[in-house]
């Protein structure tokens, strides 16, 4: 690679660039060609760009020139043609002419221009009343108008048309004055605008300082009573509020010492000497004034300035602001009864209160104390009919569950979908997981389409109250800022205990009345519903479907229940009733096959269990089919009517009820039937064979198989059967014989089991109170002869076989 070509510029001298290699110097040549034509082009350049500025700079100097002759030529004709004594000449013949032409012409063009600026004055007010313009300037063309129609008026020939613009010019007076009120009337008229509407009124009306203020304090006054008439949304109560404040601020700052500055403003000129009037095109006056006359052209408004003192004004002030308030508080009390949503009204509340703590130091000469317990009684109160009105609306979850049971019907209203149900299997869960929770959710506590509307109809009136009670909070959690506070006051030096511990308190407390009061009311509906199904027969299915509609709804209330309502201590006495009713409807169809299966046994021949006694000393080891059978249709029915509703209350209940129903079932003892010629039945391998043989059609205690009896439909059929083939042999009905002995006592064995399995399964806590149940096993045991050994070992027995068992009873176990 060639090395790098060095810079000529450091060179000494020629020689030095060719101690370098050829191809290296001509590197050198190659380089320095470039630079060469390279500093040819910007040279050329440079020198072209000089050469044109020069030529634009030659030509500059010659327009200037030309230019400047000119000039001289004008000046010179100027000075030429300016000759002292002709122009006084001129001035002197103009003069003279002037006074020939006004003396002769005067009366006529006064005339005329008098009516032509009368018939400029509607005009040019009106255009201020359309475009929004002055309304001093419209007073002041309106005390011009009055003056020229005053002076033609007094003419011996006045015009025909005089009256005409009379009524015109008393109807635009009607309505500067209504645009004066409006001035008066705006909260966002600024101090300046008022002063100016009041020199206006003063102007149009010929009225001092004392009819002004109090023409101003009438028409606050109204205002504020028109905003309390109108029947539109709340709004009106805060901006009256801020009239009467703006009021007191504007009669303080001006009045009387602005207003009688600018009223004495307006003696200090002449009228048409003023900008403002003179500048109006329709009016002409640079033409028109001279003929006006001396009168009209150096009038000057007279306006008592001076008769409105401070301790006057304050008077008026401090009356005018009693009896508004006075009407204030009485018109925001009509008002604030529209009103039905709390947030607003505590938020109204908070503005209104904070718009008059900031302006608290304008209130001279009212009762600070008695403002803001008007304020804070009004608020309260309505508060306080809100509360009543909201917490009374638990009454329509009363009307509904009232429509629910009147509207029932059984199969319908106690519909609803299973865990299992096709349905919940077509929820799109990729969009709404919310939408497959509430399908669960129905389907787990059992909500058919009644208890949706009764939990509809609460978590509506639910919402009404989180509303409340975050207003409370809100009001509890506001404070105050001290910064208000620019005058001394008691009251208000409390005004954070006064606005945000004892107001949120006194609600608070209305409420927690309110909320004891309903659903002290609607504890009654549902006791009296109560009380009601529980005097129905005790087969009254419908009962029993209502009764656990009632309990649902109950659950649903009681789970849900507002922050400002503590859950009650104790369960309400309806619902010990329902769920005792519940548990009757539960048990009515299988303790009415229990009774039948066991009294049809007493009658058996032979048992059918003997063959699957166990140990040593043959003891029974399974429960008899009834029994289990029993345990089975228990928790069939207890499904049916929702697994949701069995609480350990309601469990415990429904164990009770059948405790005390089994227990006098399992008292009824097999008796040994009398022996006939010396010998009883037989027994022993017949009836181990017989035995055999039942078990396939009886099993060994477990789950019905198919063949059972399933129903008792199947058992009446047979029974009917057995009737009827008895019919057909000629054979008339007989009372059937009894077992032996031996199978008697085998029977009243297999019986302690039954009863032993039983407690086991409806076992309630430690209770130490002897029950039907209980009764029945020292009965058995009575009169059966066995050791406490063999005692103990059927006990256990009849324990292990629950356990293994308890699982295919859950809302048992």
């Amino acid at each position: 690679m060639a090395s790098e070509a060095p810079d000529p510029k450091i060179f000494q001298s020629w020689e030095d660039a060719f101690q370098y290699p050829i191809a290296t110097v001509r590197g050198m040549e190659r380089q320095l060609r470039n630079d060469i034509d390279s500093n040819r082009e910007k040279l050329r350049s440079l020198v072209g760009a000089s050469y044109r500025d020069l030529l634009g700079t030659a030509e500059s100097i010659l327009e200037m020139n030309s230019q400047m002759q000119d000039v001289e030529c004008y000046l010179g004709q100027m000075g030429m043609r300016c000759n002292s004594r002709l122009l006084e000449n001129k001035a002197a013949n103009l003069k003279a002419w002037d006074h020939i032409i006004k003396t002769r012409d005067i009366e006529r063009y006064a005339l005329a221009s008098q009516v032509a600026v009368l018939r400029g004055c509607p005009e040019a007010i009106g255009r201020l009343l359309k475009n929004g313009g002055s309304v001093l300037l419209g007073a002041r063309i309106l005390v011009l108008s009055r003056l020229l129609h005053k002076k033609l008026s007094q003419r011996q020939d006045p015009p025909p048309y005089l009256e005409v613009l009379r009524q015109r010019l008393a109807t635009l007076r009607r309505k500067l004055l209504a645009r004066i009120d409006r001035r008066f009337q705006s909260l966002e008229a600024s101090e300046t605008v008022l002063i100016e509407a009041m020199c206006a009124l003063s102007l149009t009306t010929s009225s001092s300082a004392t009819d002004v203020l109090r023409h101003f304090h009438h028409v606050r006054g109204s205002t504020v009573s028109e905003l309390g008439k109108r029947r539109d949304d709340a709004r009106g109560i805060f901006k009256s509020l801020r009239i009467l404040v703006k009021t007191l601020n504007d009669c303080q700052v001006i009045i009387p010492t602005q207003l009688s500055r600018a009223l004495e403003g307006l003696k200090s000129i002449k009228l048409l000497q003023n900008p403002d009037v003179r500048s109006l095109l329709a009016l002409n006056l640079d033409i028109h004034q001279r003929w006006l006359g001396e009168d009209i052209s150096t009038f000057i408004p007279y306006i008592r300035h001076d008769d409105l003192q401070k301790s006057e004004a304050n008077r008026l002030l401090k009356q005018w602001a009693r009896q508004a308030f006075s009407s204030y508080i009485n018109f925001l009390r009509e008002k604030i009864d529209d009103v039905r949503d709390p947030a607003f009204i505590v938020r109204l509340r908070q503005e209104m209160l904070e718009l008059w703590f900031s302006n608290q130091r304008l209130s001279t000469g009212i009762d600070m104390s008695e403002v803001l317990e008007g304020i804070r009684d009004v608020f309260s109160h309505r508060l306080k009919d809100l509360i009543h009105q909201h917490c009374a609306g638990l009454s329509s979850v009363a009307s509904t569950i009232d429509l629910c049971l009147e509207g029932w019907e059984n199969g319908m209203s106690d519909a609803c979908p299973t865990m299992w149900d096709d349905a919940i299997s077509t929820i799109d869960t990729a969009s709404s997981v919310s939408a497959l929770k509430e399908a669960l959710a129905i389907r787990a506590y059992g909500r058919s389409l009644p208890i949706q509307l009764v939990s509809t109809a609460y978590a509506t009136w639910l919402d009404t109250i989180h509303e409340i009670e975050g207003v409370i909070q809100s009001m509890r959690q506001k404070k105050w800022a001290d910064d208000f506070d620019e005058v001394d006051d008691d009251v208000l030096e409390n005004k954070q205990i006064l606005l945000s511990e004892d107001d949120p308190r006194l609600l608070q407390e209305t409420l927690d009345d309110a909320l004891k009061q309903n659903f002290q009311m609607l504890e009654n509906i549902m006791q009296s519903h109560a009380e009601g199904l529980d005097d129905t027969p005790s087969d009254d299915v419908k009962a029993g479907h209502k009764s656990c509609f009632l309990l649902r709804a109950s659950r649903d209330i009681t789970t849900n229940l507002p922050a400002s309502y503590p859950r009650p201590e104790n369960t309400a006495d309806y619902i010990a009733i329902l769920q005792t009713r519940t548990a009757k409807s539960v048990l009515q169809q299988p303790l009415s096959r229990c009774e039948r299966r066991i009294r049809k046994s007493l009658h058996q021949k032979q048992l059918q269990m003997r063959i699957l006694w166990e140990g040593d000393q043959q003891l029974p080891v399974l429960p008899s089919s009834y029994a289990f059978r029993l345990l089975h249709e228990t928790i069939k029915s207890m499904t049916a009517f929702g697994a949701d509703i069995w609480t350990p209350r309601a469990t415990g209940i429904l164990k009770s009820h059948l405790r005390d129903a089994v227990g006098p079932m399992m008292s009824e003892l097999p008796e040994a039937s009398p022996k006939v010629n010396g010998n009883g039945p037989k027994s022993g391998s017949s009836n181990v064979k017989e035995g055999a043989d039942g078990l396939e059609g009886n099993g060994n205690s477990a789950p019905p198989r198919e063949g059972d009896h399933e129903t008792e439909e199947d058992e009446e059929r047979e029974d009917a059967q057995e009737g009827q083939t008895t019919r057909h042999n000629g054979e008339s009905p007989r009372e059937p014989e009894g077992p032996s002995e031996e199978v008697a006592r085998d029977m009243r064995i297999q019986r302690l089991l039954d009863v032993f399995y039983l407690q086991k399964a409806t076992s309630i806590g430690d209770s130490e109170v002897e029950d039907a149940l209980d009764k029945s096993r020292n009965v058995i045991s009575a009169s059966v002869d066995l050791s406490d050994r063999d005692f103990n070992r059927m006990e256990k027995n009849a324990e292990g076989y629950w356990k293994r068992t308890e699982l295919l009873f859950t809302l048992l176990a």
